[in-house]
């Protein structure tokens, strides 16, 4: 996992302000699709609203933004309440999934669009609009493209004048709902690696949705992981993936099997045989869940760790990946294996375990 300063070591953008949401709760005729978040970002953090969908994440990306109103709870843009301001009052750039672009203006009139329709006394001159388009063009890397129209654009392409349009209107905060969800996976690799690189260029506090966990490890300085309208765990990308406070966490975060064992005398068992893992200090004796990942296990000799019998081999481009049938139970686990090593199907091996996680059942 990356590892980042608190904000990425961006130079903050002017005017950007840190957010914080203090008890936001949002109830739709009787379903509550938040249940009482708090949650402080930092000024030119780049923070991940992670979660599968319904888990209430686009619901308080639309808060924070003033697209929608919470039922109860306050959002603060620095020091100054935000609840009841209006979008154009909290100045936020919102940057949505199917880009929202006007089909009959250029490129460059796309970008230029927020700042021409401001009011006369607020407007800057022709000249100044003129110059803040170039620039973005060139930030968003679309030089010669600005007398282009959205049809004759990528999907790509698309999305980066989309950002360019947010950042024109100058904002306190940066706000992207499943920004690359519309594009194929390749596009949607090489544009994380963009959007990143334009945070640390110009430092906005920025929040932004999605499902993908790749994505979201990669690019955010924190995640903060809803389910069912709970924040279940805020921290960086590392902390989340090594430490997940709850099953929910370690199992969103990747594929995982879960096997249950018995906690006695410090002693972690399978079906009776004592498992060569230490459960955490303070572990209560009793029924537990131990949690696998298929990266933290290694194959062995019958008779070392978990017991299994091997149902598949299948290639894959970096070596083999043996599905593994874990003894006592249904759990089918893939783990990855060099294409020397000798293994069959219908093979007895056994699971090492490098590392496993324990909760209470």
């Amino acid at each position: 996992m990356p590892t980042r300063s608190p904000a990425g070591g961006a130079t903050r953008a002017p005017g950007t302000v840190g957010i914080r949401v203090e008890g936001i709760e949002r109830d739709f005729e009787g379903f509550k699709a938040l249940g009482g978040i708090d949650l402080a970002i930092q000024p030119g953090e780049l923070v991940a609203l992670l979660g599968p969908s319904g888990s209430g994440k686009t619901t308080l990306l639309r808060i924070i933004a003033g697209l929608e109103f919470a039922t109860a709870g306050s959002v603060f843009f620095g020091t100054e309440d935000a609840t009841h301001l209006s979008v154009q009052e909290r100045r936020v750039g919102f940057v949505f999934q199917h880009y929202a672009l006007f089909k009959h203006l250029t490129v460059a009139d796309n970008i230029a669009y927020g700042l021409s329709v401001r009011p006369r006394g607020e407007r800057p001159s022709k000249a100044a609009i003129k110059r803040r388009v170039e620039e973005l063009i060139d930030l968003v890397q679309l030089n010669e493209l600005g007398g282009r129209y959205p049809a004759q654009l990528s999907g790509g392409q698309r999305q980066r004048v989309a950002l360019a349009r947010a950042l024109a209107v100058e904002p306190r905060v940066l706000l992207l709902d499943e920004p690359f969800g519309a594009l194929d996976a390749k596009v949607r690799k090489d544009l994380r690696r963009w959007l990143r690189d334009i945070h640390e260029r110009t430092g906005h506090t920025t929040v932004f949705v999605t499902h993908d966990q790749d994505e979201a490890l990669e690019l955010a300085d924190r995640v903060a992981i809803l389910s069912k309208g709970v924040l279940e765990q805020v921290g960086t990308p590392d902390d989340i993936y090594e430490n997940p406070a709850s099953p929910f966490v370690l199992s969103f975060l990747g594929d995982t099997v879960a096997l249950p064992v018995e906690v006695r005398a410090g002693r972690v068992l399978l079906a009776g045989d004592v498992l060569d893992v230490a459960p955490a200090a303070g572990t209560t004796d009793g029924r537990h869940t131990i949690y696998l990942r298929p990266n933290e296990l290694a194959l062995s000799a019958p008779g070392a760790g978990i017991p299994g019998i091997v149902v598949s081999l299948r290639r894959t481009v970096n070596g083999r990946r043996a599905e593994v049938r874990v003894a006592f139970s249904d759990a089918l686990i893939e783990v990855e294996v060099p294409t020397d090593y000798p293994l069959n199907v219908s093979d007895r091996v056994g699971l090492k375990l490098q590392k496993a996680r324990l909760f209470p059942a």
